[in-house]
């Protein structure tokens, strides 16, 4: 085959095939990442609320709320303090 010669038709069948195969699996891939984390970002909240009693349940949805948004962003969140916990001196 000469430099000026096309290639063969079959070829570039393969060569489309392959691009659509290799884009169907990226686009399969991603949607069962994100079916993934959703589950279990679901999963962690029910254990979460399961855990707590009834008045720290809008609370302790609030925080997975806040650590997930973190989470998809790469930042990190600062450190709730609860009023419970703060010892002031007199």
């Amino acid at each position: 085959m000469g430099p000026l010669e096309a290639p063969h038709p079959a070829l570039y069948a393969a060569l489309a095939a392959l691009t659509a195969i290799a884009s169907l699996a990226r686009a399969w891939i991603r949607h069962r990442t994100t079916v993934r984390v959703e589950e279990e970002h679901t999963r962690r909240v029910r254990i979460a609320v399961e855990g707590s009693a009834g008045g720290q349940r809008p609370d302790v949805v609030s925080a997975c709320a806040e650590l997930e948004a973190a989470s998809r962003t790469g930042r990190s969140v600062p450190r709730r303090r609860s009023r419970a916990r703060t010892v002031r001196s007199p």
